[in-house]
């Protein structure tokens, strides 16, 4: 799978706070979530990641699942609903 050197325009909602509901993907090539990480992140939500991944499915974005974040990163990982999600836009 080719993998593009250059995105036109990509979304990263990191650190997610809230819920996106009203996240536009028109024109969008790429979306990347993650949560805050440091001495003072505050929690992410897991039904705001899986909404915006819905989305990205529902519109063939790519959906790139960063971390969960938190105070100790390493420990939470990156997994959403037992994988890993590493979509990236196809090269053009």
């Amino acid at each position: 799978m080719a993998q593009a050197t250059s995105i036109d325009w990509t979304e990263a909602t990191e650190p997610l706070l809230g819920p996106l509901p009203s996240l536009r993907l028109e024109g969008i090539h790429w979306v990347i979530v993650g949560g805050e990480s440091g001495p003072h992140a505050r929690p992410m939500d897991p039904a705001w990641v899986r909404q915006i991944r819905a989305r990205c499915l529902d519109r063939a974005v790519p959906f790139f699942f960063k971390q969960w974040g938190g105070t100790r990163k390493s420990r939470t990982g990156r997994q959403l609903d037992g994988r890993t999600w590493d979509q990236f836009p196809m090269a053009s």
